[in-house]
């Protein structure tokens, strides 16, 4: 046994080395990996306080950084087919010197700091709101009976503080229930925005409620 080493010994010397690379490529792969899930953005959009249409819509910051939540866009799907998308980041009936001592009086951005949420208000209140920009709804009436609800899409688009880069988490509810005043998540997970397509439609939400706040375009009609 020992001469076959020695008569082998720069050809074993040689594969050694090379299972020692592979050993110290596989560990660094894990390390990667590691750090790049910590540095990833986790931002969660669940339903709190109930099943009902006035359950409340909460954003939770699970990252290992904090995030700047930027726009907040509600997307609608009627039961006529009908189809709207609209800013719900400001409160409509907040006036400038509520912000005085509490910006969060009349607006839905700002920073999130880890481990922290944001409660965006009731599913109602967004549906309500975007139901009055189009002019489908007055007063308290309820928004899904009124205007035909079938399901809607929240996302939140937030600024991640280590990239700098926009991020966006989407969440699809359902409207059920014998007298339709229920809701349910489509799915268990809210929808991370990555691909370079999402990126793009992020941007242009962007683009679309700066033009918006500054007297140009309407909001838009599509999803």
């Amino acid at each position: 046994m020992w001469d076959f080493f020695t008569a082998n010994a720069k050809p074993l010397s040689v594969i050694a080395s090379f299972g020692t690379m592979v050993i110290w490529l596989f560990y660094a792969h894990l390390l990667y990996q590691a750090f790049k899930r910590q540095r990833q953005a986790r931002i969660l959009i669940n339903q709190g306080w109930g099943e009902q249409i006035n359950s409340v819509a909460i954003v939770s910051n699970m990252s290992h950084e904090p995030v700047y939540i930027q726009c907040v866009v509600l997307s609608i799907k009627l039961e006529d087919g009908r189809k709207f998308r609209d800013s719900v980041t400001d409160f409509d009936d907040a006036e400038p010197w509520n912000a005085r001592n509490d910006p969060r009086e009349v607006t839905r951005q700002g920073p999130l700091d880890t481990g922290c949420y944001m409660n965006l208000g009731t599913f109602q209140t967004l549906l309500r709101q975007s139901g009055q920009q189009h002019d489908l709804i007055n007063g308290n009436e309820d928004p899904v009976k009124r205007m035909g609800v079938c399901d809607f899409k929240l996302t939140v688009i937030c600024n991640n503080g280590p990239s700098g880069q926009a991020i966006g988490v989407q969440r699809t509810f359902i409207v059920h229930g014998e007298n339709r005043d229920r809701l349910c998540p489509e799915s268990i997970y809210s929808r991370r925005l990555t691909n370079r397509r999402a990126r793009r439609k992020m941007e242009r939400w962007l683009r679309e409620q700066v033009e918006h706040a500054a007297g140009g375009e309407a909001p838009r009609r599509a999803r």
